[in-house]
């Protein structure tokens, strides 16, 4: 079971590597759309809790108490294989989608700043997405000012 957990872990470095390892045009938004979407790093510490408590917890119970131990190892295991897969659709895919979903339901206001100065300082958009980015830029912008009236 260990072992398992490792092999993920140890997979998840490289990977790491790769995503944040060049710059690249919308580097603080997509720092974000990783971090929130793809390693769901506010989850990640109980994702590795999952797999490595019932390891510590495992010689000292019996058969009930490691049923349970196997199902939340299990748990966290398929959690860390879902990072695994959102990762490789973040590397093999369109980011795009992606990027606008982040945009949309991001409601910090520090991120949100980030996020949209990214967008807008970011050269040589594709004409499709950046009529998409301002078509939602100005949803999100008549939302706000109709909710401050």
């Amino acid at each position: 079971m260990g072992m398992v957990g490792i092999a993920f872990l140890t997979v998840l470095i490289p990977i790491a590597l790769a995503i944040f390892g060049d710059k690249k045009e919308f580097e603080d938004l997509d720092r974000n759309v990783i971090l929130d979407h793809v390693v769901k790093s506010r989850k990640f510490i109980g994702f590795i809790a999952l797999v490595y408590t019932p390891l510590l917890l495992w010689g000292s119970s019996n058969v009930v108490f490691r049923t349970a131990y196997l199902v939340l190892w299990a748990i966290g295991i398929a959690q860390l294989g879902g990072i695994l897969g959102r990762a490789y659709r973040w590397m093999k895919d369109n980011k795009y989608p992606l990027r606008l979903e982040y945009l949309e339901l991001l409601d910090n206001p520090e991120d949100l700043e980030v996020a949209w100065r990214s967008v807008w300082e970011t050269e040589n958009i594709e004409p499709q997405h950046e009529e998409e980015f301002f078509a939602l830029f100005s949803s999100l912008i008549d939302n706000y000012l109709q909710n401050y009236e």
